[in-house]
């Protein structure tokens, strides 16, 4: 279904402005979210970027570990859905 009263890249932009404001504001799960629902719908760079930002603002020189465990995560998602969205997403 294609909502044809947005832009094409405005539901992307807004993920992503959301995906940053919640990696400074928000709790953890808010950018995660995010990252969720750009990966599945867009081949979104958007999500390494949030996160980036996720990993440096919440992992302070006081925590027991050091391992950039959303940026990780970004690349994951990314990786996976882009055979799922090559296949069933884009228009043909």
């Amino acid at each position: 279904m294609y909502m044809s009263f947005l832009p094409k890249n405005s539901i992307r932009v807004g993920l992503a402005v959301v995906g940053v404001l919640g990696a400074i504001f928000a709790p953890w799960w808010v950018p995660v979210v995010c990252m969720l629902a750009l990966s599945i719908r867009y081949r979104a760079w958007e999500v390494l970027f949030i996160g980036l930002i996720s990993d440096l603002l919440w992992l302070a020189p006081a925590a027991d570990h050091q391992f950039p465990i959303l940026t990780l995560l970004g690349v994951v998602l990314v990786w996976i859905f882009e055979p799922l969205r090559v296949r069933f997403l884009v228009r043909r």
